[in-house]
């Protein structure tokens, strides 16, 4: 767990081997000089291993502690959570909760995760309309970086999970990616673009930066700003008892490198880098929706909660075992994107 701290650029990290978390707390009670106080409780990390076997128990612990407040961030760890705690080195904060606090605030303007707090996994947890899903974390190393080198330039950005991007930096903590659960057990998890599409559809995108297809040279890309133009719409419907759902999605933005060679103020050619943008955004976002249906099984994108109202009694709902049924799910995604160049100038 992360709190707050007074030491600039240090902390703390004490490991004990416990049959559960009060009575490690009590441990460590005994071992420093003041009481360990749960009250300005950051994050609470917990590694891949553990969660691949299921952390009901200790969600439950957490939660019922009073002095964890319930805005604190879960993040799921692919290395060891005392390794990830280890290795962190806070920069641009004198405090290390203010660190940790910020730092997971990226997904604000990255879209490359997703900011998920411990009151938002318990609900998830014991929902019937959706499965949790956490903050994917991971530490970031020369040995960890991978080569995307095969994919075309415009996939290579948001293609990474934690630990993965060729970051060089002070800073060894990285959060990209989101972990997929079914019930209490990690199945699965995203990549930065992934998360991404999921932000796009359950309406928590604030603003990104993407690049898309260059229709002008195949070897390059465009990099946008894009936003929410309206909130995006969500339909479910059960033919035959199948899921269909659609998902249509209305974007603004503005283009942010430009070609000399390109005139942008030509509707022409906005429309056309429009095209490529839709195109490119609907097949990602439908990719992630069926990773989620068809190899993980689970929705995190709630979409139960469009359907639960066709329903006219509790029993029926739960008969119906949206959950489990998710996986039968089929999708229908559009994408509609207005765009504005930057330039400062535009030819007469």
């Amino acid at each position: 767990m992360v709190g707050d701290s007074s030491q600039s650029k240090e902390s703390t990290v004490t490991t004990v081997d416990c049959s559960s978390i009060d009575n490690g707390i009590g441990l460590v009670n005994s071992y420093i000089s003041k009481k360990v106080n749960l009250s300005h409780c950051k994050a609470i990390v917990i590694s891949e291993e553990l969660a691949y076997e299921g952390i009901s128990e200790y969600i439950y612990t957490l939660v019922n502690n009073l002095e964890i407040r319930p805005n604190c961030n879960i993040i799921i760890s692919r290395c060891k959570a005392s390794d990830y705690l280890e290795n962190s080195q806070p920069t641009l904060e004198s405090v290390s909760a203010r660190y940790y606090e910020f730092t997971l605030n990226s997904s604000e303007y990255t879209g490359f995760t997703e900011n998920v707090t411990l009151s938002d996994f318990y609900s998830d947890m014991l929902s019937t309309t959706s499965q949790a899903h956490a903050i994917l974390g991971g530490i970031n190393t020369d040995s960890t970086h991978q080569d995307h080198s095969d994919l075309p330039p415009y996939d290579t950005q948001g293609s990474y999970k934690a630990d993965e991007t060729p970051i060089k930096s002070e800073t060894g903590l990285e959060n990209m990616g989101i972990a997929v659960f079914n019930n209490d057990k990690l199945v699965g998890e995203l990549t930065g673009m992934e998360s991404l599409c999921h932000l796009l559809v359950v309406d928590k995108l604030e603003s990104a930066t993407i690049g898309v297809p260059n229709p002008y040279d195949t070897n390059s890309v465009i990099s946008l700003y894009i936003t929410y133009a309206k909130k995006p719409k969500i339909s479910v419907k059960l033919i035959n008892g199948t899921p269909y759902i659609e998902c249509n999605i209305k974007l603004t933005g503005s283009i942010l490198s430009l070609d000399e060679n390109v005139n942008y103020s030509d509707s022409y050619t906005l429309n056309l880098i429009e095209d490529y943008t839709n195109s490119y955004l609907q097949q990602n976002i439908a990719s992630y929706l069926y990773k989620t249906s068809k190899k993980y099984k689970s929705d995190i994108g709630n979409f139960g909660r469009h359907v639960i109202n066709n329903y006219s009694t509790w029993n029926d709902w739960i008969e119906s075992d949206w959950l489990d049924n998710y996986k039968n799910a089929f999708f229908t995604v559009k994408v509609d994107t207005t765009l504005q160049s930057s330039q400062l100038y535009t030819k007469l």
